[in-house]
């Protein structure tokens, strides 16, 4: 039997990536960038200080001494050069004088009139910044690959970019299925979760519903095919008479690669390629929807948009009581932090309360039955969790 991590690893490496388009940083936030962003200028762009204090020639300061106050060095000013057996006032991030080689913290110093009295003997370059410390003229500043959250478009700002390369955003078709979604007997639930758990990853999303006839199915999932770079299913993936979603997909030509992973929950996912256009088919009951959009879609979908990092970060923890179950697939757990340990909350396949109060996704390997509390196991961080 393959395991689930081959099964992750051939849906993943089945993504083509998307094209890419140059936008003004200030249009690019949330976008992944297709090219690394280079400094045109160095950041930071001067020699500067670390502290609050005075900047002196290290040499001028051997011991305890009492130097005169000849220069003051704001953030955006241009200051002088330092003469010899001097000190310059200096704040935090202002330009070092020329010929100034270490700044003394304001709290090692006293005041003595229009002098400064040192209490402490600096190092040279010590509470100084060299100028392209964090990076150097025409260095690499962002990756490949990587997104342009707000600290990653601030870098871009400090090194003098106004327009990137970045990854077109995917189109995403979201089709929930059954006529209990149709006719409003079950909320759509699953449409609303996907909905954002797209969007937060950048995907532009076309979201509707259709009922359990195979005709209307399979004119939906045609349109969707046809103008999306991905379509995501919700339900009709299983065995039962009314899983219409795996024959009307053959009826439309697409390749079915995966139906049915060694996973609890999540066991009916499908993933099916029409073309260039890959499906991802999740199971309906809300838990085991969102686990295998976890484990598959979510990324799937980055590695589609040309992200670097397509996976949940992954942290050992240990759990704060027991997990039941049994070998044979991998489980997966919803969770939350408690005084730094991982705690279920709850192991129902059709529980939508867990997901929304979960911070981490627990993973159990299959080879596991129980699972003692204080057990480390793995976590994967769930970024939106409050």
């Amino acid at each position: 039997m393959e395991r689930l991590d081959d099964y992750r690893t051939r849906v993943v490496e089945a993504m083509s990536v998307l094209g890419s388009e140059r936008l003004p940083l200030e249009a690019a936030a949330g976008r992944i960038l297709a090219e690394p962003v280079f400094a045109s200028r160095a950041s930071p762009p001067f020699t500067c200080s670390a502290m609050d204090g005075y900047a002196v020639r290290a040499a001028d300061v051997p011991g305890p001494v009492e130097l005169p106050v000849v220069l003051a060095s704001y953030a955006g000013d241009l200051p002088g050069a330092l003469p010899r057996g001097a000190a310059a006032r200096i704040f935090t991030g202002a330009p070092l004088p020329a010929g100034a080689d270490a700044v003394v913290r304001e709290e090692a110093t006293a005041a003595a009139g229009s002098a400064v009295r040192f209490r402490h003997v600096p190092a040279p370059g010590e509470n100084v910044r060299p100028a392209g410390e964090d990076v150097p003229e025409g260095g690499e500043a962002l990756p490949p690959g990587a997104r342009l959250g707000p600290r990653q478009l601030a870098l871009a700002v400090s090194v003098g970019a106004d327009a990137v390369s970045v990854r077109r955003r995917p189109r995403v078709a979201l089709l929930s299925t059954g006529d209990e979604v149709v006719k409003g007997r079950t909320p759509d639930s699953n449409g609303m979760a996907l909905e954002g758990l797209l969007r937060e990853i950048g995907a532009d999303v076309e979201r509707r519903a259709v009922g359990d006839d195979p005709g209307a199915l399979e004119a939906v999932l045609s349109g969707a095919l046809a103008g999306a770079d991905a379509v995501v299913t919700v339900g009709g993936v299983s065995v039962g008479e009314r899983d219409h979603v795996p024959a009307v997909l053959g009826r439309l030509g697409a390749a079915i690669a995966v139906h049915g992973v060694p996973m609890k929950p999540g066991k009916p996912f499908l993933f099916a390629r029409a073309g260039d256009t890959p499906v991802f088919g999740l199971p309906g009951s809300p838990s085991a929807c969102l686990v295998a959009f976890e484990v598959f879609a979510r990324p799937a979908i980055l590695r589609r948009a040309g992200a670097a990092r397509i996976h949940r970060p992954e942290v050992p923890l240990r759990l704060a009581e027991s997990a039941a179950g049994r070998p044979g697939r991998d489980r997966f757990l919803w969770a939350a932090l408690d005084g730094g340990r991982a705690r279920p909350l709850g192991r129902d396949s059709a529980q939508v309360r867990g997901p929304s109060l979960a911070q981490l996704l627990v993973r159990i390997p299959a080879e596991r039955g129980d699972v003692p509390a204080g057990e480390v196991v793995e976590a994967w961080l769930l970024g939106d969790a409050a």
